[in-house]
């Protein structure tokens, strides 16, 4: 059996809300390979948002274990969990999260910082700004971006590190419709270069751009299915089309 790039086994997840005790998570198991691209979907309160904190060793299990490249980062300290995250996750938020006042090439550069060699951090955040197509903007504060380029940003700044996988949470949430097509062509480029995608999602027009598709409810793993993924590409495409003819309407 091919050995899983994260799987969660058997984990739960439980809050203290005042006197009551609240389940978020009951019970998953999910075996995540190399070069996969999934889309985590559930209405709020489902689990999915507590699962992905989980991979993303930003949260830990009540029970049960989260391995990543076969090894169990259940039980580390947080300082261990840091370089865990660093070493093998990049994320990708939202709200972008770039800092305000810093160049969108000094923000990909920062989790190189934390290497204890970083004499080529600059290098290689050139390389991954290119990657993603802003190889004229390196030098632009995020004020000077539109939102589809800082995602782009923060997408190269996920990348900077060579994760073993990508946590994506809403990456086209703060985006209209046509940029978040565009990013999400970016993300199947990626995917088609063998990099694993895991994508937080409520949106079943975004899920379909994935391979396969996790649903959760009630903080169970409800359905996980593999799909055949729609293309982006035709997607945007049939958009712009789309405008183009309503703008000589």
């Amino acid at each position: 059996m091919i050995q899983a790039v994260i799987e969660s086994i058997a984990i739960t997840k439980s809050y203290q809300m005042g006197s009551q005790q609240v389940q978020a998570l009951a019970g998953v198991d999910v075996h995540i390979q190399a070069g996969e691209f999934i889309a985590v979907m559930g209405p709020s309160g489902s689990g999915k948002s507590t699962f992905m904190n989980m991979l993303g060793c930003l949260d830990s299990p009540s029970s049960g274990e989260i391995r990543i490249q076969g090894e169990n980062v259940t039980h580390l300290s947080a300082a261990q969990l840091a370089r865990i995250r660093n070493r093998y996750i990049g994320f990708v938020f939202q709200q972008f999260n770039l800092l305000p006042r810093t160049s969108a090439l000094d923000n990909v550069m920062l989790p190189l910082l934390y290497r204890p060699d970083h004499s080529d951090a600059e290098s290689f955040a050139i390389e991954c700004l290119k990657r993603v197509g802003l190889a004229e903007r390196m030098d632009h504060h995020p004020s000077q971006l539109s939102g589809g380029q800082q995602q782009r940003v923060a997408i190269a700044r996920a990348l900077v590190n060579q994760p073993a996988v990508l946590l994506a949470d809403e990456p086209t949430g703060a985006l209209d419709t046509e940029t978040g097509l565009e990013i999400m062509q970016l993300f199947q480029q990626l995917h088609s270069e063998g990099k694993t995608i895991v994508l937080v999602t409520h949106e079943p027009e975004i899920a379909a751009f994935a391979s396969r598709q996790l649903i959760f409810r009630d903080g169970r793993l409800q359905s996980d299915k593999r799909v055949q993924p729609a293309s982006a590409t035709e997607h945007l495409q049939r958009y712009r089309q789309q405008k183009s003819q309503e703008g000589l309407a």
